[in-house]
């Protein structure tokens, strides 16, 4: 199960990594539309293969094991995230970011200043949100040899051990149980701090 929860955390953290600056060249906000087209066409590839087939691809590269898990988890994760955080990015006000631009700013320190505030809860909200479903599929991914609790389950289903695969079942539900719950409370604070943050703005 820790295997599992790690396996999770890294291939979300890798994909929210990757995720966020293709964000910005997948919308033309920020980047020419042709530009804007060629990532958009990149990013429908990723999300168009199902995670298990990047699980049986990634085996066959890197062997089974906890590393091939985090590999697939980290590329759905790109695809996932970055049709998040772009949408977050097309709901922002542009103004701020502009009035940068127009006093001689770097485009790059004028994202960190105007618009990366704006987007921060919902790109908190979207990483928790992904990290729930890692979870479910880092599960699924054990039964084709990508490491954790899924690949002992294999096991017991095969060993016919049915006592054995419960226990494995109610631990999943309960880890499951739990990321839930965990993830709702940490979107609920992100979402009161944002809306402090809105309160001491008008202030």
């Amino acid at each position: 199960l820790l295997e599992t929860i790690c396996i999770a955390i890294v291939g979300t953290a890798i994909g929210a990594f990757l995720a966020a600056p293709l964000a910005f060249l997948n919308t033309r906000r920020f980047v020419p539309a042709p530009t804007a087209f060629f990532f958009n066409l990149i990013i429908m590839a990723i999300r168009s293969i199902p995670f298990l087939i990047y699980g049986l691809i990634f085996i066959r590269v890197s062997g089974p094991g906890a590393f091939t898990g985090v590999l697939t988890l980290a590329v759905c994760s790109i695809g996932l995230l970055t049709k998040r955080f772009t949408e977050c990015l097309e709901a922002i006000d542009p103004g701020p970011y502009r009035a940068f631009l127009a006093m001689g700013v770097h485009p790059v320190p004028a994202v960190f200043h105007s618009v990366l505030p704006q987007i921060a809860p919902a790109f908190c909200s979207a990483v928790l949100y992904r990290f729930d479903v890692n979870i479910r599929e880092a599960s699924v991914l054990g039964l084709v040899g990508a490491g954790g609790i899924g690949l002992l389950l294999n096991e017991k289903v095969s060993w016919r051990e049915y006592d054995k695969v419960g226990t494995i079942l109610l631990l999943l539900f309960a880890v499951v149980y739990l990321m839930e719950h965990l993830s709702t409370w940490l979107t609920r604070l992100v979402q009161q701090e944002r809306t402090l943050g809105r309160q001491e703005r008008r202030l």
